[in-house]
């Protein structure tokens, strides 16, 4: 199969994955660096789930917070805030302000210049980041 194009064709591939891992763990054959029959067709076939849920299911891949996203929790932390704090002394509403942080939505021009101004949050570090 070169390309899953259809929620019916991912799921039946999930649920082969799903089998595949099984087995495999069950004859100790997932071992951290294992090359075999079982990593090689799990891999192939993740690959094909990977590239549908990019283009069909509007699925994001783990990104890790960047020094931005740490600066702006290390001051709601500091200032003990909680997110609807946070949005309010940012003029955002809460779910943006959710958003922004699990890096699903880019900062916009009026919120960097708002994290600099009421957070004191260096500019160097928003341009580069936002």
């Amino acid at each position: 199969m070169e390309k899953l194009t259809t929620r019916k064709e991912y799921d039946g591939i999930k649920s082969k994955v799903e089998h595949l891992i099984a087995e495999a763990t069950e004859k100790g054959m997932l071992e951290p660096d294992a090359e075999n029959e079982y990593t090689l067709k799990i891999s192939e076939l993740c690959k094909l789930m990977a590239d549908y849920e990019d283009n069909y299911l509007n699925m994001y891949p783990l990104h890790s917070k960047t020094p931005l996203i740490e600066s702006i929790e290390n001051y709601f932390n500091l200032h003990d805030m909680l997110p609807k704090d946070g949005a309010k002394l940012l003029d955002v509403k809460e779910s943006f302000l959710e958003q922004v942080m699990a890096g699903k939505r880019k900062i916009t021009m009026p919120l960097a210049k708002r994290l600099h101004s009421k957070m004191g949050i260096n500019a160097d570090l928003i341009l580069e980041f936002a």
